[in-house]
């Protein structure tokens, strides 16, 4: 049965490795004093919001989970832009293939034209044939199955395929890239619609909402410090409402992240933790703002 600890010490070690697939090398003790570090904010901000210890855990879970699943986001942003310039690539390796050169020379050829992210993978493919003298076939299966792209494995099994049996590779791989090419254009445009919506929610949701629960908050109670039998707003209960802004905006982040990214629990953690942050900050502001507006 796997332990805490073992859970505890694969996910840094994970982490640490896809740091370092993404350029970022980062000893296991440095990574382990930024999850610490992350701690400073919810602290601070407990002590300048005046924070309940309910919405003190929470945003302490929720920045340390943002630093566990941030290498995780770093590396789908990666993967993602090698994706996007896949089809740049393609079109290389077919430009070569027409000349008559073979696939290597393709390959190399990809390389030499310093395409970001696709070159460097490229470059792995032609080290293992050349250095460790694999096949073609063992080096490119190598090399895709150690990614987290399945279009890149999909083009792997291709290329793997052509070697073995033959056929019009260039011509393929120029429908392949077309293809990529469309839907890459068809996502950028939905994505687009979505995010202008979208955009316009998380400004009320997150800011509007709460700034204008602070000018509320504050204006009743600087009327109620004025009436004779008034009763000032305790700071229990603003900590209270800012507890409450807390949980709905962290729910709107979660949800926000669903129509851009998908059900990546990564980037729900992070995109709740920024809506929360940005809600209660926006409420703090406000609500102190009202001392100076109304009096």
């Amino acid at each position: 049965m796997i332990s805490l600890q073992d859970l505890y010490l694969y996910t840094i070690r994970r982490n640490i490795i896809l740091l370092k697939e993404c350029g970022i090398r980062i000893s296991e003790r440095a990574y382990l004093i930024t999850i610490a570090l992350s701690a400073v904010i919810p602290i601070l901000l407990k002590y300048f919001l005046n924070l309940t210890l309910k919405s003190f855990i929470i945003l302490l879970i929720m920045y340390s989970l943002s630093v566990f699943v941030l290498p995780r986001i770093i590396y789908d942003i990666k993967i993602e832009r090698f994706e996007r310039n896949l089809p740049k690539a393609l079109y290389v390796m077919v430009l070569a293939l027409e000349s008559g050169r073979s696939v290597v020379d393709a390959i190399n050829e990809v390389i030499e034209s310093n395409i970001k992210e696709v070159d460097i993978v490229f470059l792995k493919i032609v080290k293992l044939i050349t250095d460790k003298k694999l096949s073609f076939e063992d080096a490119v299966l190598l090399v895709s199955t150690s990614m987290d792209s399945k279009i890149f494995r999909l083009l792997g099994r291709l290329l793997i395929e052509n070697r073995k049996y033959g056929g019009e590779l260039a011509k393929t791989l120029a429908t392949l890239a077309k293809t990529l090419e469309d839907l890459e254009n068809l996502r950028t445009q939905l994505l687009s619609v979505t995010a202008n919506g979208l955009a316009v929610g998380l400004i009320i949701l997150c800011g509007v909402v709460p700034a204008t629960a602070g000018i509320i908050g504050g204006y009743l109670n600087i009327t109620a410090a004025l009436l004779p039998n008034g009763t000032p707003v305790t700071p229990q209960e603003i900590a209270k409402c800012m507890e409450i802004i807390q949980i709905g905006t962290g729910i709107f982040g979660f949800l926000f992240t669903i129509p851009l990214f998908g059900l990546k629990f990564s980037r729900m953690v992070v995109g709740s933790t920024l809506c929360m942050t940005f809600g209660m900050l926006s409420f703090y502001v406000t609500l102190n703002m009202t001392k100076f507006l109304f009096t």
